[in-house]
């Protein structure tokens, strides 16, 4: 149970994330000004009756303002939407959704006694735009040396990459979520505080090579300007060095020039390239068939204007090759980091967490909640044999 002054804190920064003046929470809770200054003081501790109302009015459960080892952190949001949109209910609930998830996934990691430590991408400064080196570079040419650089500490030399989450959760320290009902404009927004991290919110609606695309793009603000809160507009995006950095790492990364080179010229042999040919370079460096397009015209290697030539054409770039393999069912059900589900579960194992904090956690119902335990206490050998699996703190340690 915190005490007056934490549970005070608490609702001080509830109230502020909520945009809400201490005049206005008095005058719903049907009580004087001076009664909310005592409660955010501590001086005074609400009735029952006054904590649900005032939980309700913040879009808070009682459990979030009285649970153990709540986190407090202030984040800085950055979106890639239209200013029309970015103030809109919708985006505060989305920011406020990631924060409570990254702080839910801090605290699940002081339930084992883990300590958050700096990753090593966080660690990297030189493309940093608050650490006191001259950025003389175009903020192109910055992004694709990043993106080299990045790719070299990571052992990826010119190849495709995939698996992108764990490496960039491992090696970048992001705590990377896949939400649902976000604005259709916002693929992907980063969020950061010195005490939960970096934080990705990715829109689960987007097909799954934007989402790609869309998570190395926050990466590459996490590189360069992870504290910065202000939102650019859309039709900025093209000449604002904070938009051009990040858009050049995410090419240069995820489509990296001496590969595609190679992988272009080896598809050339036969004399010819057509649709089909570009097709299957998209899915071997799991873009886009237009991002892949727009990337070889970018390089040369196809003339200016061909994606629009194969459009025009009324050839649909879905048809051209099979259906997608599903996603990872663990992020189809839950959109959840696998160690932060690892570490619930751990929790839920060991009775540090009861079946309703469980299912709070894992942003579900309980019968959801105890599926998941299930599935996730046993591993399958093969031929059906099963073994019951302990999981503890020193287990999820990260290394």
């Amino acid at each position: 149970m915190p005490s007056s002054q934490q549970l005070g804190e608490r609702l001080a920064d509830a109230r502020k994330r909520a945009k809400l003046t201490q005049a206005q929470v008095a005058e719903k809770l049907v009580v004087a000004r001076t009664t909310i200054v005592a409660l955010e003081k501590g001086e005074r501790r609400p009735s029952n009756a006054e904590l649900v109302k005032l939980a309700d009015l913040l879009g808070l459960t009682v459990h979030d303002l009285l649970r153990e080892g709540s986190v407090r952190a202030e984040v800085s949001p950055r979106f890639r939407m239209t200013g029309a949109d970015r103030n809109t209910a919708p985006v505060r609930m989305a920011v406020e959704r990631l924060r409570k998830l990254g702080g839910r996934y801090l605290e699940l990691e002081r339930l084992h006694g883990l300590q958050r430590v700096r990753a090593p991408l966080e660690t990297l400064q030189t493309y940093r735009t608050e650490s006191g080196a001259t950025h003389w570079l175009d903020p192109k040419l910055e992004g694709e040396d990043a993106a080299r650089t990045v790719r070299g500490m990571l052992g990826l030399g010119e190849e495709p990459v995939f698996e992108i989450d764990e490496r960039f959760e491992t090696e970048a320290g992001l705590r990377i979520f896949y939400l649902d009902r976000l604005p259709s404009k916002l693929a992907a927004f980063l969020i950061w505080s010195d005490e939960i991290g970096g934080c990705v919110g990715v829109n689960c609606a987007e097909p799954v090579e934007r989402q790609r695309w869309s998570l190395t793009h926050e990466l590459g603000h996490f590189l360069r300007d992870r504290e910065a809160g202000d939102v650019l507009e859309v039709d900025e995006l093209i000449q604002q060095p904070a938009e051009l950095f990040p858009e050049a790492f995410t090419k240069e990364f995820l489509l990296p020039t001496a590969g595609v080179r190679k992988r272009f010229t080896e598809r050339c042999r036969s004399g010819r390239f057509t649709p089909l040919d570009l097709h299957a370079l998209a899915k071997t460096f799991g873009v886009s068939f237009r991002a892949m397009a727009h990337r070889l015209e970018e390089l040369r290697l196809l003339p200016r204007g061909s994606y629009e030539k194969i459009t025009q054409s009324g050839l649909r770039p879905k048809d051209l090759g099979a259906p997608e393999a599903a996603p990872h069912p663990s992020r189809v059900r839950l959109g959840l980091p696998e160690r932060y589900i690892e570490l619930a579960v751990s929790a839920y194992g060991q009775e540090k967490l009861s079946e309703t904090e469980l299912a709070e956690v894992l942003a579900t119902d309980i019968a959801s909640a105890r599926a998941v335990f299930q599935e996730r206490e046993r591993i399958s050998l093969g031929e059906g044999m099963l073994l019951r699996v302990d999981f503890n703190g020193a287990d999820l340690r990260q290394i």
